[in-house]
């Protein structure tokens, strides 16, 4: 091959590699568009009054309001956070389905800087429809069948994803089984790092907490009594770290992967959800006492990843 040709090919390369480049279905395009949005966003501080969920059922028909919104919210004794929220909680409320149910869930977002959408881990559909973004002052209406039993995760999938996430934008959806009852308790490990900054979600964490605040356990803790059966189902929202729960002075007798009752892992000291997974977590204590639980990774428990069950 000449020299001239090898010149040609060449400089075609490069003509078409950025081409090539940016033909990912638009995701560049429209990931700079998000980040043109979200730093629109910064300009303007909002907090809004939390808006509830509502929820319906009759039979196995439920119909599921929900709210996406900006509203400050305390993850640690005296710190303020600028969320970005379902229903202005962090984490937001947690849905709690039979197997079997048919969902109609309307998702209003009432933020007034950006859209947001929704993520069920535990919906059966297409995600290029079910989860699109919804405009803001808009609403958009998803139906699903909660087939699946399990403990899952929900969360916005508006891009950029990881910091809609990190912004608090997730929650816990548990299906139960047939005849099976609720969870005794629903706790999700989530970070949080310097509000509204992609580049800040490379970093450590600066505060990593169960069910939104850190040590909120700790000052408050979950009250059991002898010898009585527990559940917890365990969410990692993440949206970067693994988490390894584990109870001091016991054992998780009967682990659940995802939640699912087919899943078993029996007599175990800690255990890895990671990030966008469950767990069911079955409990006994035979003796009374206080029983701290951990993330046992030792920076996210000194960073609030802590709790402590008394048992009378």
């Amino acid at each position: 091959m000449s020299m001239r040709n090898v010149l040609v090919i060449f400089v075609t390369m490069l003509l078409v590699l950025p081409v090539a480049i940016g033909c990912n279905g638009n995701q560049s395009e429209s990931d700079d568009q998000a980040m043109k949005t979200h730093e629109a966003s910064k300009k303007e501080t909002v907090n809004q009054k939390p808006k509830p969920m509502t929820m319906d059922r009759v039979g196995q028909q439920v119909t599921i309001h929900m709210y996406t919104q900006q509203t400050m919210v305390e993850i640690a004794n005296g710190v303020k956070f600028p969320a970005w929220t379902f229903d202005g909680t962090v984490p937001g409320p947690v849905i709690y389905l039979k197997q079997g149910d048919h969902v109609t869930l309307t998702l209003h977002n009432i933020d007034p800087n950006m859209p947001h959408s929704v993520d069920f881990h535990s919906a059966l559909v297409a995600p290029n429809k079910a989860f699109t973004d919804v405009p803001a002052g808009k609403s958009k209406t998803i139906h699903f069948n909660a087939d699946v039993p399990g403990v899952f995760m929900y969360h916005c999938a508006t891009s950029p994803m990881s910091l809609h996430i990190a912004q608090g934008m997730y929650g816990a959806i548990i299906v139960t089984p047939k005849g099976e009852a609720k969870p005794t308790f629903t706790i999700v490990q989530s970070e949080f790092y310097k509000p509204n900054d992609m580049k800040a979600l490379n970093s450590q964490p600066n505060v990593v907490a169960f069910n939104g605040k850190a040590d909120q356990y700790v000052n408050h803790p979950l009250k059991v009594k002898v010898g009585e059966p527990i559940t917890v189902a365990f969410v990692n929202a993440g949206p970067n770290e693994f988490s390894a729960f584990h109870v001091v002075g016991t054992v998780l007798r009967d682990v659940q992967a995802s939640g699912n009752p087919q899943n078993h892992l029996y007599n175990v000291q800690s255990y890895t959800v990671a990030p966008g997974d469950g767990a069911l977590i079955h409990l006994r204590f035979d003796q009374p006492g206080r029983y701290p639980f951990v993330s046992h990774d030792m920076q996210q428990h000194q960073k609030g990843a802590s709790g402590i069950f008394i048992v009378e």
